[in-house]
């Protein structure tokens, strides 16, 4: 495979990648799906290749590379699954907070467990009443000498009900803007004092244990515990969504890849008025739209990841690349489970799981709609400075 956007390396990287996962990743696919059984030994495995953390530092125990790789990788993962895909960016997401803005001992406590597959964590951002307007989230954490006290609830947290860890956002002052007032906080699970509700049963993601209600009820957290200042949780979580949408745009992309491929060698085989359906324009159109939309997301996301691996501004970028990868790859889903007819909508097609999954894509990690919100409100800022 030759291309002008990836270096030989990182072609190379991404084969061995398609491959690992190829390999290692369907035996865990049916029992996510069918028993919601969460792949604790595949994200070891991962570890082992450090499919984990993938740019972060290899004296953490990450793979020492770059964005362009880590979303490389999630495109691997996400052509399997995008269950298996969250499972394996999820710890990213909250290893990047960790590492951008935790002290040394928090980051040598944590982060090897972490890119080894043996911690699991989680995000805790969203609550029942809260989810795109995370500024108004209302669990809080009560400063009290060495300690914080916290209550609330999250909601939707992937891997949630497995996490033995979890990356906390609370409101610590009231009294100020949350975005002035908002704090971010490493909790380790396991007390009853914290209490996570599996009762969510969802179109897609299957086996990522997703909670409907994670409970904090005066759940005491060292003072050392809190990541960064003390009201700077609202600017680490802008940061962090950053990183988080370029990931997931790899992710998204190649579920679609799955659907296009399949789809396209479907058209191939299957005939229909003695002759392959691919000589139908209906069916090759599709596909030759399907291309283009694959191609046009990939490169947006190949755009974000090498400017933040530059050191840019990517919060418009980022969001370019998270929207055109969740629109593009439904469109794509949705396609090609039109050009495989019924057999598309079945379970022996990976088509109609990818379809699931690729709707709630457009809902998590910023929708849609709040995509677009960041985008015109960085192309109008970016007028204005002129």
């Amino acid at each position: 495979m030759e291309s002008i956007f990836y270096s030989e390396e990182e072609i190379r990287s991404q084969a061995d990648a398609r491959g690992f996962f190829e390999r290692e990743a369907p035996p865990f696919i049916e029992s996510m799906e069918r028993e919601n059984g969460y792949p604790f030994e595949l994200l070891r495995k991962m570890g082992e290749r450090h499919y984990i953390g993938v740019r972060f530092p290899a004296e953490y125990g990450g793979g020492g590379k770059d964005m362009i790789h880590e979303s490389m990788v999630n495109e691997e993962a996400g052509a399997q699954s995008y269950a298996i895909s969250c499972a394996r960016s999820v710890p990213h997401h909250c290893a990047y907070i960790l590492h951008s803005y935790g002290s040394e001992e928090q980051k040598r406590t944590y982060l090897p467990g972490i890119f080894k597959g043996e911690t699991i964590v989680a995000e805790a951002i969203t609550e029942p009443t809260v989810g795109s307007d995370a500024a108004r989230m209302k669990t809080r954490a009560v400063r009290e000498g060495d300690h914080y006290i916290l209550n609330g609830e999250k909601r939707f947290q992937a891997s949630g009900a497995v996490a033995n860890l979890l990356i906390v956002f609370a409101i610590t002052n009231p009294d100020v803007h949350p975005s002035s007032g908002m704090s971010c906080f490493v909790v380790e699970t396991g007390g009853s004092n914290i209490v996570a509700l599996e009762e969510f049963d969802t179109m897609g993601w299957k086996g990522l244990r997703v909670v409907s209600e994670l409970i904090f009820n005066e759940v005491k957290i060292p003072r050392e515990n809190r990541i960064g200042r003390e009201g700077q949780g609202f600017p680490i979580l802008m940061d962090m969504l950053n990183s988080e949408r370029i990931v997931v745009a790899g992710s998204l992309i190649g579920c679609a890849r799955s659907c296009f491929e399949t789809a396209t060698r479907y058209s191939m085989e299957r005939e229909a008025f003695h002759r392959p359906i691919r000589n139908f324009e209906a069916i090759s159109f599709k596909v030759a739209e399907m291309a283009c939309r694959i191609e046009s997301a990939r490169l947006m996301r190949i755009k974000a990841a090498r400017m933040m691996d530059a050191g840019m501004n990517v919060t418009k970028e980022a969001a370019m690349a998270k929207v055109l990868a969740a629109e593009n790859a439904f469109w794509v889903a949705n396609e090609a489970m039109q050009i495989m007819g019924g057999i598309g909508v079945t379970t022996k097609s990976c088509v109609e799981r990818h379809f699931r999954d690729l709707r709630v894509g457009m809902v998590a990690v910023g929708t849609n709609e709040i995509m677009r919100l960041v985008i015109q409100r960085e192309v109008y800022k970016g007028l204005e400075g002129k």
